[in-house]
């Protein structure tokens, strides 16, 4: 397990360099020169701006020399631990997403926590409530969720709370230990409609997975030894059928960050989701670069720990 661990995180290295050229080639392929536009934009037209003055911005900017030379310079700093200067407010890129990320990690636990605690059990109800009515509803919400686009339900569930109760949940965030009601109150609704999308395939998985291991001949013997329903299922069956549900959860990580990027703005959330559209909607080339690399790394890491789950629920599974 040692060696093959320490295997899939070398391999992180050329899935890093990967993901950071084509972002870097994504944002520096855009037409314009964020350095013009900075100049221009704030210049009294009757003041001559030289040449000097470009390369002067350009050379602070980071942007001086070739795209190669830049990329290099970019990778060599990030490598050391240096993120970069966000451009909009001159501020160290790194200290503006440390604040951020532990609004984007509370959020993302409650979310992943509902996604589970609606998945396993409704997968499990619905399987052993096969064909019934139970079973129809948990298929038909399941899919609604899952063809329903994140922003559509956010906004449907803001307008129906002001609509029907004239209550919209707070809209500055505070954190849990200076106002918890305030932090609930606030992270609740995303966390569910975030959550609620991400169970819709894990249910579906879940109740496949079950089925599928219910006609197993193991499962048979245990039905004719006369042990209880309950312990049947959860004991010699959902050990066995959470296996997919896994890989799922790991594909379901990536869903979920491109899900926290909307809920976080629709819900004005301060999260790294709302600092990323920030980013993108102001050029600002540091912030947006981090944060798909930090959203890169936890999609490998995701990965990595799916497959040590695999040997943990499934002794048979051994890693060399």
């Amino acid at each position: 397990m040692r060696n093959y661990i320490i295997r899939r995180l070398a391999l992180f290295i050329p899935t890093a360099f990967g993901v950071s050229l084509f972002i870097f080639m994504m944002l520096h392929v855009i037409p314009g020169d964020y350095a013009t536009s900075l100049l221009l934009s704030g210049t009294d037209r009757t003041i001559e701006v030289t040449e000097e003055d470009f390369e002067r911005v350009r050379k602070r900017l980071g942007l001086d020399g070739s795209l190669p030379e830049q990329y290099l310079r970019w990778v060599g700093n990030f490598a050391r631990g240096d993120f970069g200067t966000s451009w909009t407010n001159r501020r160290p890129v790194l200290d503006r997403m440390k604040p951020r990320l532990l609004v984007s990690a509370e959020l993302a636990f409650l979310a992943v926590l509902i996604a589970v605690v609606i998945a396993i059990p409704g997968g499990i109800l619905a399987a052993a409530r096969r064909d019934t009515w139970v079973d129809y509803v948990f298929r038909v919400v399941s899919i609604g969720f899952e063809s329903a686009p994140n922003f559509w339900l956010a906004l449907l569930t803001i307008l129906v709370l002001l609509a029907v109760f004239g209550w919209l949940p707070p809209l500055e965030y505070k954190p849990p230990w200076v106002d918890p009601w305030t932090n609930f109150q606030t992270l609740f609704l995303p966390a569910i409609i975030v959550g609620a999308r991400s169970s819709a395939g894990m249910l579906r998985m879940t109740r496949s997975s079950v089925l599928e291991v219910m006609r197993e001949d193991y499962v048979r013997t245990a039905d004719a030894k006369g042990l209880k329903r309950p312990r049947v299922l959860f004991v010699h069956v959902l050990r066995n059928a959470l296996l997919p549900v896994i890989t799922l959860a790991g594909f379901e990580v990536v869903i979920l960050m491109g899900g926290l990027v909307v809920i976080e703005q629709v819900f004005n959330v301060p999260g790294i989701g709302k600092l990323l559209i920030q980013g993108i909607s102001g050029r600002d080339y540091p912030v947006v670069q981090a944060i798909v690399m930090f959203v890169a790394v936890i999609v490998l890491v995701a990965n990595l720990l799916v497959d040590i789950l695999y040997s943990v629920f499934d002794p048979r599974i051994r890693y060399s």
